[in-house]
């Protein structure tokens, strides 16, 4: 059974099937026989996937690069064990558990029942699924703990999800990971994502269709995301996100994306000097790579151990009160909305107290713009007693301007 309060809550729930999607489109056999297994064409919201020409010639060769880029990665790592943070609906579970590999994908709770419904009908060993929230380090602790010895962690696409407070949060608890598992590493690409499109779109169109694309592509990712990406943004200098994973305690460097020779299926589609040139743009340096943490950098991983959830909530004159202790993230944001849904009925006005919450990302911000919006009114949704770390996120986040 769905879980609408999780979805609802976590609006990229549906776009976390596109890149099985496009990876469909690209041809490569592990995604045929994904998309099958876990019914994608009947699945997939229609209403999501740009239809557009360029959009369907585009994205998998873009995802195709992407994906490639990391399982290259992971099979010249040393590593046996996989850490797929906000894995989605990609094949690469399938491809490394059939190459004896253990992987463990963590995403939304949605998502890992789904998935783990179709392992469990496989029967395929080495394969699991684990609900997570890319902020919350017990959780993506929880999904490391299955995997022995040393771990490659995997992030693809999730940065254009997150915002700024999210992505050091993120940063911050891979590094402390890697800290807790000598020998193990990490991979992405999304810091280089921007560069990647640009160099897709100006190997395989002429100069006079480059910006319409990057605003048709741009505009596509943004409706999915935090609307962040722009063709500055996109072109800012790797150096600053190199700092940025520095600063959180990680040994980081840029590499190319693919080795000198490395074959795509998408090269088959395209002509010779499309391919010539997008074979130059696929060795920039744009996959980053952390093989140590750096120990002087301990303190800035965290070691605090984060109160456990907790909702309180009653309904009086037709007010819900309720009180969040702990964090709101995409793993509790749906209980809120489950006391909310709960008691509609009986309300016309929400009142919560955020004097034990520790943390709100963009999941909770959005499950409060829900409520309001259900409610009609911005003053029938009040936010009281929230310290200055949590007003700031939520105010930064900018879904919600009442705060008191």
């Amino acid at each position: 059974m769905a879980d609408k309060a999780a979805e609802n809550a976590n609006e990229a729930f549906q776009t976390a099937k596109l890149t099985s999607y496009w990876l469909e489109l690209a041809g490569l056999p592990e995604a045929l026989e994904y998309a099958d297994l876990i019914h994608l064409n009947q699945e997939l919201d229609p209403a999501i996937i740009p239809h557009t020409e360029d959009m369907c010639f585009l994205n998998p060769i873009i995802h195709e690069i992407r994906y490639g880029s990391i399982n290259e990665f992971i099979e010249h790592s040393g590593c046996r064990g996989i850490l797929d943070i906000a894995c989605g609906y990609s094949p690469r579970g399938l491809l490394f558990a059939e190459k004896g590999y253990h992987y463990v994908g963590a995403d939304l709770p949605v998502v890992a029942e789904q998935l783990n419904q179709v392992v469990s009908e496989l029967g395929l060993a080495g394969l699991d699924y684990v609900g997570a929230d890319a902020t919350n380090y017990a959780s993506l602790r929880k999904a490391a703990d299955l995997l022995e010895g040393p771990i490659c962690i995997v992030v693809e696409g999730l940065g254009m999800y997150l915002n700024a407070a999210e992505a050091e949060m993120l940063r911050l608890n891979i590094a402390r990971l890697l800290s807790e598992r000598p020998g193990s590493s990490f991979v992405t690409t999304d810091p280089g994502n921007g560069y990647l499109f640009h160099a897709v779109i100006t190997s395989v169109y002429p100069p006079q269709r480059t910006m319409m694309t990057f605003g048709e592509l741009f505009e596509m990712y943004n409706w999915a995301s935090d609307g962040g990406i722009t063709y500055e943004t996109a072109k800012r200098p790797l150096e600053e996100d190199l700092k940025l994973f520095r600063e959180a305690g990680m040994d980081v460097t840029a590499v190319p994306l693919l080795p000198e020779g490395h074959e795509l299926r998408c090269f088959q589609a395209l002509p010779e000097e499309a391919v010539a040139s997008l074979k130059k743009a696929i060795g920039q340096r744009l996959l980053f790579t952390a093989t140590a943490f750096q120990k002087d950098n301990a303190e800035s991983a965290g070691t605090e151990a984060e109160p456990c959830f907790s909702l309180s909530a009653d309904v009086a004159d037709g007010v819900l009160h309720a009180g969040i202790r702990g964090r709101l993230d995409s793993l509790t944001a749906p209980s809120l909305l489950r006391c909310f849904e709960e008691h509609r009925s009986e309300i016309s006005a929400v009142e919560i107290d955020l004097s034990e919450t520790r943390f709100v990302s963009s999941a909770g911000n959005r499950s409060f713009y829900l409520i309001r919006k259900e409610l009609g009114s911005e003053e029938s949704l009040t936010l009281s007693g929230a310290n200055e770390t949590v007003a700031k996120l939520i105010a930064d986040d900018g879904i919600i301007s009442h705060l008191q």
